[in-house]
C-alpha cells in the first residue's frame, strides 16, 4: 500500500527544532546555541519503517529523543494520531507513552544491572498497572518467548547475557505495553555483524506479528536497507534527502548520500576496483556555527556559488523523491547503484 492510499500518517513531525544553550561566562550579551535539530519535518505511516541515517553528530538520535519527549523541543510539532505530543499534560503523556516506546543503542547501559530479567520486563507493566502476581509473571514469560529468550533465564541479571540477548530484553520491554510506534535508536550498532542480522530479522518478524511502526535510526546504509521502507538522510541537523528505499539505492539525488554510498566497503576485490572513489573532505562543521547557504557545501565536490549563499529547500525532485540540493545528482554524474543484497556497490 502506498502512502497516498493511506488516510493519515501515524506520526507527523513539523519543523522540529532542538537547540542547546552553550553560552559560557556571565557577561555574554548574545546567547550561543548548538542547533542539534534545525527544522526537521517528515511523516511516518502506520505499518512502515522509516530509516534515519547519517554521520555521528548529525542530530538523528536527538530527533528521536525529542519525539519521545526524553528531551523537550525548542520549537515545532510532533503530531501522533493527530494530537500534538509536545503539548500533552503529564497525565496525558503518561497514558500516551504506552503507544510510543524506544529501543536504545547500548543494551547494557539501558538495563539496570541490579534488576533481574523478570523485573526489567515487568517494570513497564507494573508502572502502568496492567498486571500483577501470577498474571504478571506469565506475561513476562510470554514476552521472553516472543523475542527468542528461554523462560529459564527469567531470574538472571543483565551481566549474565550476551549483547544480542540483552538487546532482546530491551525489545521485550518495548513490546510490553503493546505500542503502535517504536523508535529504534541504533539498536544493532553495538553488536557483532552476525548478531545484527538476527536482531534485524527479529524486528521485522515482530513488526508483522504486532502491526508495529518503526523509526529506525542508524549510521550505516546496509542496515537501513535491510529493514526500511523509506529513508531520510540527515546532515548537520537537517534532512537533506527523503525517499523510498528503492529510490535512494537506485538514484540518490544529494551529494551527501552519494558520499555515504562510497563509504560502504565492497568485499570483492575485483569489483572494488570498479568503484568510483568519493571522499568527503574535512569534518562535519559544528552545529553551533553551521555554514551559510547549503550546510554541505564546504564538503561537496559539486558546490557552486549559489550553494554558499542560498539554503536549498527539501522539495520533490520527481515521484516523491525529496532532496535539499540546488543541483541534484543525475545518472550522468556517476552516482551509484547500491546492491546490498550481495554486499557491493556498482558504478552506474
Amino acid at each position: 500500500m502506498t502512502n497516498s492510499e493511506k488516510e493519515k500518517p501515524l506520526l507527523e513531525v513539523n519543523n522540529l527544532k532542538k537547540y542547546f544553550d552553550i553560552t559560557k561566562g556571565w557577561f555574554q550579551k548574545q546567547k550561543q546555541y548548538l542547533k542539534a535539530v534545525d527544522g526537521v519535518s517528515f511523516k511516518v505511516y502506520e505499518g512502515e519503517t522509516l530509516g534515519i541515517v547519517g554521520e555521528s553528530g548529525c542530530g538523528k538520535s536527538t530527533t528521536g529523543n525529542v519525539i519521545l519527549r526524553l528531551l523537550e523541543a525548542t520549537e515545532g510539532e510532533v503530531l501522533f494520531e493527530g494530537r500534538n505530543y509536545l503539548q500533552l499534560s503529564p497525565k496525558e503523556l503518561r497514558q500516551k507513552r504506552r503507544d510510543m516506546q524506544v529501543v536504545f543503542q547500548d543494551p547494557f547501559s539501558s538495563l539496570n544491572p541490579r534488576m533481574r530479567v523478570s523485573q526489567l520486563i515487568a517494570e513497564p507493566l507494573i508502572a502502568h498497572e496492567i498486571a500483577s502476581g501470577k498474571e504478571l509473571r506469565k506475561m513476562v514469560t510470554e514476552l521472553m518467548t516472543t523475542v527468542g529468550l528461554s523462560s529459564s533465564f527469567i531470574d538472571r541479571y543483565p551481566h549474565e547475557f550476551s549483547g544480542g540477548q540483552r538487546q532482546r530484553i530491551g525489545i521485550a520491554r518495548a513490546l510490553a505495553l503493546k505500542p503502535k510506534l517504536i523508535i529504534c535508536d541504533e539498536p544493532v550498532s553495538a553488536l557483532d555483524v552476525s548478531i545484527q542480522s538476527q536482531i534485524l530479522n527479529l524486528l521485522s518478524k515482530l513488526q508483522k506479528e504486532f502491526q508495529l511502526t518503526y523509526i529506525f535510526i542508524a549510521h550505516g546504509l546496509p542496515v537501513v536497507k535491510h529493514i526500511s521502507d523509506r529513508i531520510a538522510v540527515m546532515y548537520l541537523g537537517k534532512i537533506v534527502e527523503l525517499a523510498s528505499k528503492e529510490q535512494i539505492f537506485s538514484s540518490p539525488k544529494h551529494p551527501y548520500t552519494e558520499g555515504l554510498f562510497a563509504a560502504v566497503p565492497i568485499p570483492d576485490p575485483s569489483l572494488r576496483e570498479q568503484k568510483k572513489r568519493i571522499i568527503l573532505e574535512g569534518d562535519m562543521p559544528s552545529p553551533a556555527n553551521p555554514p551559510s547557504g547549503c550546510r554541505f557545501h564546504t564538503r561537496c565536490s559539486y558546490s557552486q556559488e549559489k550553494c554558499k549563499m542560498e539554503e536549498p529547500l527539501l522539495v520533490d525532485r520527481g515521484d516523491g523523491h525529496m532532496a535539499a540540493c540546488h543541483f541534484p545528482l543525475t545518472s550522468s554524474q556517476g552516482t551509484f547503484v547500491a546492491s546490498l543484497n550481495n554486499g557491493m556497490i556498482l558504478k552506474r
